[in-house]
């Protein structure tokens, strides 16, 4: 063979490689521009399934909701898996019933301290104390009805809400089983912080678990009926500690609070599921510890209608929860939530001392009514009070759907930017501004009217009207809380109790020395005056409350990447 043919024929075999070369490389390449696609795709499913959650974004213990009925790019995409998982198995009737167990854990915590009010009297003769000596157990009660859950509502964030509240309700009955039966002044004290310690968690744990099954434009109307209910106990438990102390005795009070917490408790041992989504999802995922299963949930035909055979795991909330005792502190400490709660804390201080006042105004001259008669007249702040909570949850639903469809139009308008963020912080506060100066007219004219002795219709027209604000208030402050931290629900919920609790206790033991200054029309102009003046404040969180929270947010996503 020629070297020409041996040169050719050796080219067409080199080329024939390298074709052959290129072909698999090609091949390789679709390959793995395949394998490309397919992550891409399946990181797409994954991201949209995660939006349809309230997934949140760390910031510290700073943390955003991003919710399916929020304004969001991927709200196409969204739907399709809200229908394929939804957010909760309850319906809307099952939602109700879930409502009133809840009240029925929360209602002993704010029943604890008013149905106490009428025994004070008899109390320091039992006992032959002073009056301020007395008001020490109102005080402790107050107080660590603040403390209490601060600690508690981080327990429930991580390990589940059912255990704190069925164990609180146990060391209730346990310490009014105790205080009915004690002899001695001090032991009360001590039976009265027990009391407080254990049920007061229950109220801020009672929003979480309503924030858990319900998104945000309907959480108002759950969240602010499950706080209404509950505070009812402090409308109307100074009429039943009036009845009960004129039938029998003050310790009849507290075997009342041992039968009733007992049978409420018994039922909800029973009923009540776990709803902490890291935990149960939207409950189709069985609890793995036994404390954290209802007894119903055994029964074959719940387990099915709960789905455990087939568990909605794209529900399940994937954030890690710490438990640390400062996450509410750390919440607290940020200026657009203390800023919010300041003026709405001062304002159930005002409901407190109302309450207190009544039962204690209305026994002496010029009305000198008897325990019964005082009583009665807590009626109508207790009934306003429940139409106060309950029409300003509907109120801020409807306002929030409002405000969210305004909000997309302008997107769509191109009026603001494609990337803004809904400010939740002013949906939310926004209904509260009327009732938040209303309250401070009530209030005023309410001290004027007991310490002038006006007609007993205009002190109690005008408690009506501060019960209606300050039910109204609570029911807004809580849904935002719940919005604004949805995986820490029942800690950010603790902040309000803190702040609401601790001031009250503070105004609780100052009273007394307040009224002889200042006389109790002076005492309640005064705290009404600051209310005024928080009302004001209110409005820079409602400005640059969310500015200051994105802040936080791209600060703690720099850190991260650079630890």
């Amino acid at each position: 063979m020629q070297s020409s043919d041996i040169q050719t024929e050796f080219s067409t075999s080199l080329s024939s490689t390298s074709k052959s070369v290129t072909d698999v490389q090609g091949l390789a390449e679709d390959k793995k521009n395949e394998k490309i696609d397919k992550s891409s795709i399946a990181e797409n499913l994954t991201q949209s399934r995660v939006v349809t959650r309230e997934s949140t974004i760390r910031a510290g213990q700073d943390k955003d909701s991003r919710e399916p009925d929020e304004d969001d790019s991927n709200a196409s995409v969204c739907q399709d898996d809200i229908a394929a998982s939804p957010h909760t198995l309850l319906t809307f009737w099952q939602k109700c019933t879930m409502v009133a167990l809840l009240t029925s854990c929360g209602f002993w915590s704010s029943l604890g301290s008013p149905i106490y009010y009428p025994a004070l009297k008899q109390l320091e003769k039992v006992f032959d104390v002073d009056e301020e000596l007395v008001n020490v157990t109102v005080v402790v009660y107050l107080a660590f009805q603040g403390i209490a859950p601060i600690i508690s509502g981080g327990l429930a964030d991580t390990y589940g809400r059912r255990p704190f509240i069925i164990g609180g309700m146990l060391v209730y009955v346990v310490a009014s089983i105790g205080i009915a039966c004690c002899h001695s002044y001090g032991a009360i004290v001590a039976l009265r912080c027990l009391q407080s310690i254990g049920i007061s968690p229950i109220i801020a744990i009672n929003s979480g678990v309503a924030g858990d099954f319900t998104v945000k434009s309907e959480r108002g109307t759950f969240v602010g009926a499950v706080s209404g209910f509950t505070l009812l106990g402090q409308a109307f438990g100074s009429l039943i500690g009036a009845a009960l102390t004129a039938a029998y005795d003050w310790r009849a009070i507290f075997w009342f609070l041992t039968i009733g917490c007992g049978s409420c408790m018994a039922v909800n041992i029973v009923l009540l599921p776990e709803t902490k989504r890291t935990l149960v999802g939207n409950l189709s995922i069985k609890p793995k510890r036994m404390i954290n299963r209802a007894v119903i949930t055994y029964l074959p035909s719940v387990q099915k209608r709960l789905k455990y055979d087939n568990p909605d795991y794209d529900t399940l909330d994937a954030t890690k929860m710490r438990s640390n005792p400062l996450s509410a502190l750390k919440i607290l400490a940020h200026p657009e939530i203390t800023l919010s709660l300041l003026p709405a804390g001062l304002q159930f201080a005002l409901w407190t001392l109302m309450l207190t006042s009544l039962s204690s105004k209305l026994s002496e001259a010029p009305y000198n009514y008897s325990l019964t008669i005082v009583g009665i007249c807590y009626l109508p702040a207790g009934i306003s009070g429940f139409i106060g909570s309950f029409i300003t949850g509907r109120v801020i639903d409807i306002y929030y759907k409002r405000a969210i469809r305004r909000f997309k139009e302008k997107k769509e308008q191109g009026l603001i930017s494609p990337d803004a963020k809904f400010n939740t912080l002013r949906s939310r506060l926004y209904t509260s501004i009327p009732q938040n100066f209303l309250a401070v007219v009530a209030f005023t004219l309410f001290g004027w009217s007991v310490d002038r002795g006006w007609n007993i219709s205009a002190p109690l027209i005008t408690s009506a009207f501060g019960s209606f604000c300050a039910m109204s208030t609570l029911s807004s402050s809580s849904t935002l809380l719940v919005d604004l931290y949805p995986s820490q629900s029942s800690t950010a919920t603790s902040c309000y109790n803190f702040i609401r609790c601790s001031l009250s206790a503070i105004l609780m033991a100052c009273l007394a020395k307040m009224n002889k200054s200042l006389t109790i029309g002076g005492t309640f102009t005064l705290i009404s005056g600051f209310v005024f003046i928080g009302n004001f404040v209110t409005l820079i969180p409602m400005m640059y409350g969310m500015t200051w929270r994105e802040k936080r947010a791209l600060k703690a996503e720099r850190e991260a990447m650079f630890n």
